[in-house]
């Protein structure tokens, strides 16, 4: 009986916290929730040397109903050495658009970031099958690649 009433005291406590989030915690909208599960980071890096750092959120995980035309991402970048030649990939193919933002757009609200020494951009990409590998490259730098897969 002592046993039964220390299982069931345990199960009745961590029961109690199984619908709860990390994000309950934040003051947050659900499309920052959505941004923030969509988010992924990579260093830009040569061998061991790092030239800084590529965030990217799959924009059609956060809002599908105005992003359905192609694949959308936000990607922000801050590069230590500036290069003109950049290049964003995504299972190997090259965008169809890219448009540079403002450091304060749209997007800014997804991730709270917004700083000068960044570059911002809006990369649309023609539709790709369900897995997802995009690569930032900026001359002898790559990122690592990012993982992405549709929610059908």
């Amino acid at each position: 009986m002592k046993t039964f009433t220390i299982i069931l005291t345990f199960l009745v406590l961590f029961s109690g916290c199984a619908s709860k989030n990390a994000f309950e915690k934040f003051d947050m909208s659900k499309k920052q929730e959505l941004g923030a599960n969509a988010l992924q980071r990579s260093k830009v890096k040569y061998g061991k040397q790092v030239n800084g750092i590529v965030s990217t959120i799959y924009l059609n995980f956060v809002s599908p109903n105005e992003y359905s035309d192609g694949e959308y991402f936000y990607v922000y970048v801050y590069l230590k050495n500036q290069s003109s030649e950049f290049r964003f990939l995504l299972n190997d193919k090259e965008p169809v658009t890219i448009e540079e933002l403002p450091s304060t757009n749209k997007f800014t609200e997804l991730t709270l970031i917004d700083n000068k020494w960044s570059k911002y951009y809006l990369v649309k990409f023609a539709e790709q099958n369900d897995k997802l590998s995009f690569v930032f490259e900026n001359g002898l730098y790559s990122s690592d690649i990012l993982k992405f897969e549709k929610d059908e």
